[in-house]
C-alpha cells in the first residue's frame, strides 16, 4: 500500500514538489539496539518484495519515498532519502536509496557507493535529521 500511495504522490505533484531538500543537521537516528535494525530491514525487504512483484514497477525514488512512510509509521526516526549520480557512459544516472545512522536500507551499500551523493531530502513536509559521513558509513555497513 505505502508504494501505491508514493507513486500516486509522484503522479499527482508537480515536478520539484514530490520532495524537498534538507539542510544537514546535526544528530540524528541511531540504531542502539539490534532490534529496530532488523524492524528496518524487515521493511526494505517488504517493500523490496512489493516492487518486484507488485502490479506496477516503481523507480527507485519511489520505493525511497515509500520505505521512509513505512518507517515513518513504525516510529523510527532520523532516516532520510539520499539522491546521487553516476556517470554512465556519456549520459549521468541518478538514484535514491533510505539511509538511517550507518545502515543503507532499499539498497546495497556496494550499489550506492558508486553513486556521488548530491544531497538529502525528505517526502514534502518532513525534514531528514542528519547527513552522514559516506565513508565512515559504508566501511561499518558492508
Amino acid at each position: 500500500m505505502a508504494l501505491l500511495r508514493a507513486q500516486a504522490l509522484r503522479w499527482l505533484r508537480p515536478v520539484g514538489k514530490f520532495v524537498e531538500v534538507t539542510a544537514s543537521v546535526v544528530a540524528g537516528g541511531t540504531l542502539t539496539s539490534p532490534i529496530p535494525a532488523e524492524t528496518c530491514r524487515r521493511v526494505a525487504t517488504a517493500i523490496d518484495r512489493a516492487a518486484r512483484y507488485g502490479i506496477f514497477r516503481p523507480l527507485c525514488l519511489t520505493r525511497a519515498v515509500a520505505l521512509s512512510q513505512m518507517l515513518d509509521a513504525r516510529g523510527i526516526t532520523g532516516h532520510h532519502i539520499r539522491v546521487g549520480v553516476r556517470r554512465d557512459r556519456e549520459s549521468f544516472v541518478a538514484h535514491a536509496w533510505v539511509e538511517l545512522d550507518q545502515l543503507v536500507l532499499g539498497d546495497t551499500s556496494i550499489n550506492t557507493l558508486s553513486y556521488v551523493p548530491l544531497t538529502s531530502v525528505s517526502r514534502k513536509g518532513t525534514h531528514a535529521t542528519r547527513t552522514p559521513q559516506r565513508q565512515a558509513k559504508h566501511q561499518r555497513s558492508n
